[in-house]
């Protein structure tokens, strides 16, 4: 399990599967997880603050629902200077990378800046096209 840190307090990755990599995030000082795995939502991923939304990576468009709820989450979480929020998917190149992506956009970063804060993180990255497009649609959405 490796973290790839976009700002000081948002990071992605793969995912939580033993006690050790529970130690890890919170030395890093993640208290916060967007857990994106369809699978499990084990004991060790409730150490932190967490959102579970389980979601099979078949690159297809995400609801408006699952974009409300990941942007309420991470306002939430926002709130402290001390929180971190970390993304998790299965492998930590298309799932988190895109949502990542996303919350950057949400944060008003611009569309090449978010894509290269999540690619100077981790080079082998997939940003989804139907992800992208539906997070950016839901944000015109809510912006007007």
């Amino acid at each position: 399990m490796r973290a790839f840190f976009v700002t000081k307090r948002l990071a992605f990755g793969s995912a939580i599967t033993s006690w050790r990599h529970v130690e890890h995030l919170k030395d890093l000082g993640i208290t916060h997880v967007i857990n994106l795995r369809r699978s499990t939502n084990n004991r060790k991923i409730r150490q932190f603050t967490s959102l579970w939304l389980p979601f099979k990576d078949d690159k297809k468009v995400r609801p408006r629902w699952f974009y409300r709820r990941v942007l309420k989450f991470h306002e939430r979480a926002a709130r402290k200077r001390t929180r971190k929020v970390f993304v998790m998917c299965h492998h930590g190149i298309c799932r988190s990378a895109s949502l990542v992506y996303f919350l950057l956009r949400a944060e008003g970063v611009g569309a090449l800046k978010a894509e290269l804060l999540v690619r100077q993180a981790r080079p082998r990255v997939q940003i989804a096209r139907a992800y992208r497009e539906s997070g950016e649609k839901y944000l015109r959405k809510i912006r007007r």
